[in-house]
């Protein structure tokens, strides 16, 4: 039975946001957000190097090792997935 209450709560993101901020999400939705801009000025490089080594974390430290997406705009930009010897696999996608 479907139940309302077990699902995520879902927030708009504002064009601004999805503009200057890298998103990453899996499965279940929203997990972390990185700024393009100051003090920050993440890039899709130090995002996926903050990523693959947090990835095998677990209860709050990391990504469980699940697969995920990561989005600038409205592109995906990079998918993380885990490879064969459980560790991040790293597939990135450039105009």
């Amino acid at each position: 039975m479907f139940d309302p209450l077990d699902q995520p709560a879902r927030v708009k993101e504002s064009e601004e946001f999805r503009r200057t901020h890298y998103r990453v999400y899996d499965e279940d939705g929203f997990l972390k957000a990185f700024a393009v801009g100051p003090p920050a000025n993440s890039t899709l490089e130090s995002v996926l190097a903050y990523i693959c080594e947090k990835f095998a974390g677990t209860e709050g430290t990391g990504f469980a090792s699940k697969d995920l997406v990561i989005l600038l705009g409205p592109r995906i930009v990079a998918v993380v997935r885990r490879g064969r010897g459980g560790g991040p696999d790293v597939t990135t996608f450039h105009d």
